[in-house]
């Protein structure tokens, strides 16, 4: 009779184990792909709400605050236009310092969504000015800017212009951003203002100032005798580094 080997239960141990071993870590595996795949979900959900608001911001900015701009530049200048006795007035002044609270508002409901766009606040002085009857020439310098200056720069275009149609009669502004050596510099001049009278500096400009010392950069002011205001800001175009 041919000999029969009998599998004892400890021979059968050892295939068991190995068994066990490779669905333990088949199992592990498994749950580290899953894990790994929520991750990627929840990363994916979070870029998609991100892209969501900074769409969000762009379109209330483009829709809203540049039209708030002019609005309170047209009303500051129908409140200049009525007479002192008008009952207009009081009337107009509540109609500037609202939109002004508007668009403060919108600021700071948009801050946290996009940056300011330079490019938008050039193309938006150019209009705003020769809606007024002003002559704007722009001259910028296509180079590569850190983020943060872009949008310094695109904020001190909108409040030197703002400054341009408040207070001074100006024929023509010219705006130049040029980048040498590192360091990219704004320049806003027109020629509307008295030069017998000394411009005030006021809290537009130190907060201007207080925006570029952040980014290791100056602003400063002339006033030429023939009636030349210029502001000129410089900034390292990366922002604190002047290499």
């Amino acid at each position: 009779m041919p000999h029969i080997a009998l599998v004892t239960p400890l021979a059968l141990l050892a295939p068991l184990a190995l068994l066990g071993t490779l669905l333990v870590a088949g199992l592990v595996v498994l749950v580290m792909r899953l894990r790994r795949l929520r991750m990627m979900q929840a990363e994916a959900a979070r870029q998609a709400a991100a892209e969501a608001r900074e769409q969000f911001g762009r379109d209330v900015h483009d829709l809203v605050s540049s039209r708030l701009w002019l609005a309170s530049l047209r009303s500051e200048l129908a409140y200049r236009l009525a007479d002192d006795d008008s009952p207009l007035r009081p009337a107009l002044a509540d109609v500037v310092q609202s939109i002004r609270q508007a668009s403060a508002d919108i600021r700071n409901v948009t801050r946290s969504f996009r940056d300011v766009s330079l490019a938008s606040e050039l193309a938006n002085a150019r209009a705003v000015l020769h809606a007024y009857g002003t002559d704007c020439k722009v001259e910028a310098t296509e180079a590569e800017l850190g983020d943060e200056v872009s949008a310094v720069l695109a904020i001190m275009v909108r409040e030197a212009v703002t400054n341009v149609l408040r207070h001074s009669r100006a024929t023509l502004c010219t705006i130049e951003i040029v980048v040498r050596g590192g360091v990219a510099t704004l320049t806003v001049a027109n020629d509307g203002v008295d030069p017998s009278v000394r411009p005030g500096d006021g809290t537009g400009l130190d907060n201007l100032r207080n925006r570029a010392a952040a980014l290791a950069g100056t602003v400063g002011t002339v006033l030429d005798p023939d009636g030349w205001f210029r502001l000129i800001a410089e900034i390292p175009r990366r922002g604190g580094d002047r290499r």
